[in-house]
């Protein structure tokens, strides 16, 4: 049974789990394997700075999330950065979707205004499900990462909001 729920900080332990096997299974994650390290005192002020994060949930086990971090300054308030993950077993299934679906009754909530995001171009799958739900590649941000020492280029993606 899979659900999508708020991680709070119950779920330090769930949320750094699903992020290290997703920087030791992909190579579209920020991290690398080696260099997230457990610190619950960090991963609990990690969780608390998001402004929305939830988890897909399958019989218990974290399989997914997506976060959002509102710009801090009054004019880029209206403004979420997001970055979302899903462990490679649990892709193609919805969940991606769902996800996003929960992103956004919280943007319109809360008067987001533009969801914004980073992907690297070769992240096929990715660009899919962002396009799906209406984000649009605003520019490319030139070798913007390195990976198993090549340079990767990264697409700016971004959905603006109706107020409907």
């Amino acid at each position: 049974m899979m659900r999508i729920r708020r991680i709070d900080l119950c779920d330090a332990r769930l949320f750094w789990d699903v992020q290290k096997q997703l920087d030791t299974e992909s190579k579209f994650m920020m991290l690398e394997p080696e260099e997230r390290r457990f610190d619950f005192s960090r991963t609990i002020g990690r969780i608390s700075r998001f402004d929305f994060l939830v988890g897909a949930d399958v019989d218990g086990k974290f399989v997914g999330f997506l976060s959002a971090k509102r710009g801090n300054a009054n004019r880029i308030r209206n403004t979420a950065y997001v970055v979302v993950g899903i462990i490679e077993e649990f892709q193609h299934q919805g969940i991606g979707s769902q996800l996003f679906e929960e992103l956004e009754r919280w943007a319109k909530e809360k008067a987001v205004k533009r969801l914004e995001l980073t992907v690297m171009i070769n992240n096929y799958a990715a660009i899919a499900l962002f396009q799906k739900h209406g984000f649009t590649i605003e520019g490319v941000r030139r070798e913007a990462m390195c990976v198993d020492g090549k340079y990767i280029d990264e697409f700016y993606m971004s959905k603006i909001l109706d107020k409907k």
